[in-house]
């Protein structure tokens, strides 16, 4: 798994083949997107020089129809599967889509879709969807540990406030603030109150918008 960045991902081949699955096709297309991943992830020498050689016979420019050989075509194509799954993002795989076996590309791992689905997280956005997973990679959160490792989301411009109006939605909803009082809860320092959460109980904000996150805690 690789870990891009959003400029990056915004050029990312997602799909790489459709409506064929003849060697003779499916080769140049994998051929043309792990060179272009290899520049993106910056891996100059991510297609082994042996099955670069073998591409090169096979359906390179100057192949001839009597280089062709079906076994070695096999071969070199399970061969790219194995390295565009390599530079696959986090959370992704390659491979044939669920639903179309003639379409290959990189495609959401099924218990990342159930456990995200379960928590309300869209996940219909391939880039957005794998810049979450690589921050919540960093908070060594996986698709088994995410549900209960997630706690909603907050609202602010920026970590502070976002931090602080999570703070008071959190007391709010445990009973520990009245709102029918007027004083002495309006001198909270709320922002203060998010980071004894941050630092006792593992709390953590992930950007989703500009002005929206995804509350995490320690599981």
């Amino acid at each position: 798994m690789t870990r891009y960045t959003a400029e990056q991902l915004a050029s990312f081949s997602w799909i790489v083949s459709t409506d064929t699955l003849r060697l003779e096709d499916l080769l140049p297309r994998y051929w043309q997107t792990a060179e272009q991943l290899a520049q993106l992830a910056d891996r100059p020498a991510l297609i082994n020089p042996g099955t670069l050689a073998s591409l090169e016979r096979l359906v390179g420019e100057d192949s001839r129809e009597t280089d062709w050989n079906d076994e070695t075509a096999a071969q070199v194509l399970e061969d790219l599967t194995d390295t565009l799954q390599d530079v696959a993002p986090c959370g992704f795989y390659f491979g044939a889509s669920e639903g179309d076996g003639a379409c290959f590309g990189f495609w959401l791992q099924e218990d990342w879709r159930d456990a995200l689905e379960e928590c309300g997280i869209d996940c219909e956005d391939p880039e957005s969807t794998a810049l979450l997973l690589a921050q919540f990679n960093d908070h060594s959160i996986t698709a088994d540990s995410l549900c209960d490792a997630y706690c909603g989301t907050a609202d602010g411009y920026s970590e502070a406030q976002a931090g602080a109006d999570y703070a008071q939605t959190l007391a709010d909803a445990i009973g520990a603030i009245n709102r029918e009082l007027a004083w002495p809860h309006t001198c909270v320092d709320w922002l203060e109150a998010w980071q004894e959460l941050e630092m006792g109980d593992g709390y953590a904000l992930i950007q989703d918008t500009p002005s929206s996150w995804h509350v995490v805690r320690s599981v």
